[in-house]
């Protein structure tokens, strides 16, 4: 009987001492020892987005690689501002060009993968190709991205950034949405407007303001622009130069881009009218 009481007296005096003495009771123990054992959390690193600075004078350098041009992706019958037709791919049919493009093996590139390619040779994914979306209508978070995600493709947004505030398109929320998903965000202008002929003050803040506007929204560096409507000359080419932009797309056509026209780069329409086999078909070589 001494025995087990002695072993009962031990018991109790282990368990005040396992609780600093302080008699909070058994529970108080083990919500701590589950505590202790619960592993940390790890934050994951933010992503990476340097600085792209153009050389001065860029060695002569070309490359073959796709720039797609998408708008809307809406179901055109339902548009609140119906947008040209030749602009608006449903997304039955843009869902199925972006599953056709991977089935046929092309990989997606970002803007830091092309800048890399054409300014220092850097290798390329085998059959690259660069997805850009025009104007940052709301599709890009309910249409696009969750396509692009499906599929483990990239895209580039450029971004109308005097539209925040408008129904139908992405607010500043929604803007760092795509950036948190790995997509890369361009600017397209504050108020989309011809750039060719407006006056210096202007040219600086629909160019240089929106490039600014975006960094504020997202905290790092922009440098992608899209010319309004595809629409430039010397000055607005020169603006987007000063503005510190690295790559600037038209809507010229073509494939092959040069590292002597970073800022005068062409893509390939994707319209209402594109099938996966004609994008397919395109692409290969047999006619847009």
């Amino acid at each position: 009987m001494r025995a087990v009481l002695l072993l009962v007296l031990c018991a109790l005096v282990a368990g005040l001492a396992a609780c600093g003495g302080s008699g909070a009771g058994p529970a108080t123990t083990v919500a701590a020892r589950h505590a202790s054992a619960r592993p940390h959390r790890r934050v994951p690193p933010p992503v990476a987005h340097p600085a792209l600075v153009a050389p001065a004078n860029p060695a002569p350098r070309t490359v073959r690689v796709p720039i797609l041009m998408y708008h809307r992706v809406h179901l055109y019958a339902t548009e609140l501002t119906k947008s040209l037709p030749d602009l608006t791919v449903e997304p039955s049919v843009f869902a199925a060009e972006i599953a056709a493009l991977r089935r046929a093996g092309y990989h997606s590139v970002t803007v830091a993968q092309l800048f890399d390619a054409l300014f220092h040779g850097a290798p390329l994914p085998p059959k690259p190709v660069m997805l850009s979306f025009d104007d940052g209508y709301v599709d890009d978070v309910t249409q696009i991205l969750p396509v692009l995600r499906a599929n483990g493709m990239t895209g580039v947004f450029f971004i109308i950034t005097g539209r925040f505030a408008e129904p139908g398109f992405v607010n500043q929320a929604q803007v760092r949405q795509l950036d948190a998903a790995g997509m890369d965000v361009g600017a397209h202008t504050r108020h989309h407007v011809d750039l060719p002929g407006l006056p210096a003050a202007t040219l600086a803040s629909e160019v240089a303001g929106s490039r600014q506007d975006l960094e504020r929204v997202l905290g790092h560096p922009v440098a992608a622009f899209a010319y309004p409507a595809g629409r430039y000359d010397a000055a607005s080419e020169a603006a987007v130069r000063q503005a510190g932009f690295a790559l600037a797309v038209t809507t010229e056509p073509g494939m092959q881009l040069s590292s002597q026209q970073a800022l005068l780069l062409p893509r390939v329409r994707v319209g209402r009218t594109t099938t996966p086999v004609g994008l397919l078909g395109c692409l290969a070589g047999r006619g847009c």
